[in-house]
């Protein structure tokens, strides 16, 4: 109960965090940053998208990353609408990767999603000096895609 109320509360500050326009002002307001997860020197990426129908379907959500069998980290719990980002640094090499992604309803604790709506394990080649860019999205019905994107690492 204490975790929701915390996660609601961060939730609630992010939303309300973001820049307003003033009433002399006809922009529009901001986006909020996307909530970034970063280590040092990153070589992986993971970029999540979910499509949401309708302001009565927004919540929250994170999903967490597992390489060869062990969690290697988690995106930032954030708004479901928000795009989520994760950069880790990671072993050289083939890496075994599976992705979960977590909902959190108005009522009750944190939901894994199905497998049919989780994306299949994947070997994600994973070298130094490039970034692997993994996008995975969230349609609002249907299987998600994920996409793998290769890059010269930011130095």
């Amino acid at each position: 109960m204490r975790a929701a109320a915390l996660v609601l509360a961060a939730v609630l500050l992010a939303a309300c965090g973001g820049s307003r326009p003033s009433a002399a002002s006809n922009l529009p307001p901001q986006p909020p940053s996307p909530p970034i997860v970063e280590a040092p020197n990153p070589n992986f990426e993971l970029v999540v998208v979910e499509a949401v129908p309708n302001a009565d379907d927004e919540g929250v959500s994170y999903t967490a990353v597992f390489v060869d069998g062990a969690e290697a980290g988690k995106t930032a719990v954030g708004a479901r609408s928000q795009e989520k980002i994760l950069r880790l640094r990671l072993p050289a090499g083939n890496q075994p990767v599976r992705l979960e992604h977590w909902l959190l309803p108005p009522v009750g604790e944190w939901t894994r999603l199905p497998d049919l709506r989780q994306p299949r394990e994947r070997f994600v080649r994973v070298e130094d000096g490039s970034l692997v860019r993994l996008t995975l999205r969230y349609p609002v019905s249907g299987p998600p895609t994920l996409l793998i994107a290769r890059e010269a690492a930011p130095k």
